[in-house]
């Protein structure tokens, strides 16, 4: 990274910070290079188990693939890639990827972990990590879902018959919904083969506020305010996909379940 002073840079950089608007406000990237510089972007019942995944390759047609946790990403529009950005006008973005890494917690059946979108523009690469803690809120008086896992809402369930995930993330400047709502099984030769799954991110940014967000409890259990991303669906597992103010960005495909699961 080039830590020269650039004053041109730091008064950009704190009147972005003092807007507070736009998911994509967390990207930073170094001119000319792909580093990315990141500025810090209860359900009840039996929980259905995820789609099966064996393996990480597929050797059935004598070549070998290899599955990732990283794939193609379709925005709806540039209108909605712009809005989620939020603060500079994309010019041509390009090479646009999403990337899920969760683990799960303990035998609870919830994923934490980060879902990062990228995608290069005009010669630079920017990256939006959106992310779940595996620990759980911390507990205080006159506070709501004490000592509840962060991760509580981001699981499997079952819907029209088949196994899909929603779950939030967050950044400082908004949330994203993960949605997976279909998941491929990719035979091979030995009869395991992995799951590849699709589906969609919606996202929601956090309106424009001079007061910071509580550092006890991630968004989705801020119940009003500008900092409140929550979703019924996501919550209670009542629909696949979020409503309650999210827009859907773009879809993917291509995803190794046992890649982005683990």
């Amino acid at each position: 990274m080039n830590n020269k002073f650039n004053a041109p840079m730091m008064i950009l950089v704190t009147a972005v910070a003092l807007m507070g608007v736009g998911c994509g406000n967390n990207k930073m990237v170094v001119a000319g290079s792909n580093q990315v510089v990141s500025s810090g972007n209860n359900n009840t019942g039996t929980i259905p188990t995820s789609p099966d995944g064996s393996t990480g390759t597929d050797t059935g047609t004598g070549n070998t693939t290899t599955y990732s946790n990283e794939a193609k990403f379709t925005p709806v529009s540039m209108n909605e890639l712009n809005a989620y950005v939020g603060t500079r006008p994309l010019n041509d973005p390009q090479d646009i990827k999403l990337k899920v890494q969760l683990t799960q917690v303990g035998s609870t059946g919830r994923y934490a972990g980060s879902v990062s979108l990228s995608y290069t523009d005009t010669g630079l690469r920017y990256t939006g990590t959106f992310s779940t803690d595996s620990g759980k809120n911390a507990s205080y008086s006159g506070l709501k879902d004490n000592n509840t896992l962060e991760a509580e809402y981001n699981r499997w369930f079952t819907s029209g018959g088949k196994s899909v995930f929603t779950g939030f993330f967050q950044d400082q400047w908004g949330a994203v919904v993960l949605v997976i709502d279909n998941a491929v099984s990719q035979g091979d030769v030995s009869g395991g083969g992995g799951v590849i799954v699709t589906g969609s991110l919606y996202y929601k940014n956090f309106a424009q506020s001079y007061a910071q967000q509580s550092p006890y409890r991630k968004c989705w259990f801020i119940y009003d305010g500008p900092y409140n991303c929550r979703a019924g669906a996501v919550i209670n597992k009542s629909a696949v996909y979020p409503g309650d103010g999210y827009k859907k960005l773009g879809t993917f495909s291509g995803i190794s379940k046992t890649a982005a699961f683990q």
